[in-house]
């Protein structure tokens, strides 16, 4: 069983990801750094190449990711924030596994990607005054695709007994390990 990890950069894929794979004893991905892997390269570099092939090259790894994790119990999948949108990714997601919408108001998703470590390629090139504006237009591009997805959680209040709760319903939970 696949679970998909989709929503706007920075609210939280990568890190649910990480506390998941701690919890559970499952296989997981992070597709940005599977892509990284693959190619050799960042992903702000693959961006600077141009994002038409970018968005190709996330496409045919996300399809890697999910033959990969085939035969598995459990694989979770944290996407990058465009990939629902690009190359009819959103209906391979929905047809592949559960599909789980990580939701956050875009101040919200400003003040993570302006917190993180590392610029990201989304904001890099955008002034700081018109750092919301941007987000929210572009999360109003994204949320037709977004709310697609299975279930749609609360990315500011989400627990990891949420979690717990969605598998166990989806009937995903007794399919892997619970590490006490």
């Amino acid at each position: 069983m696949n679970v998909f990890l989709v929503g706007m950069p920075g609210v939280g894929k990568s890190f649910w990801l990480k506390k998941l794979r701690a919890k559970y004893d499952c296989t997981t991905t992070d597709l940005d750094l599977f892509i990284e892997i693959k190619t050799q390269s960042r992903i702000v570099q693959l961006f600077e190449k141009g994002e038409a092939n970018f968005r190709e090259e996330e496409a045919r790894a996300l399809r890697q990711c999910v033959e990969k994790g085939s035969g598995q119990s459990l694989h979770i999948i944290s996407t990058g924030g465009g990939t629902p949108c690009f190359h009819d990714n959103m209906q391979y997601m929905l047809e592949n596994g559960l599909v789980i919408y990580l939701k956050a108001r875009p101040e919200f998703i400003k003040s993570r990607l302006e917190q993180a470590r590392v610029v990201r390629p989304l904001i890099q090139n955008v002034a700081e005054k018109d750092r919301l504006a941007y987000l929210q237009e572009l999360l109003q591009q994204r949320e037709p695709y977004y709310t697609q997805s299975h279930l749609s959680l609360d990315a500011v209040t989400l627990r990891i007994s949420n979690f717990a709760e969605f598998f166990e319903r989806y009937k995903i939970f007794p399919s892997c390990t619970n590490k006490q």
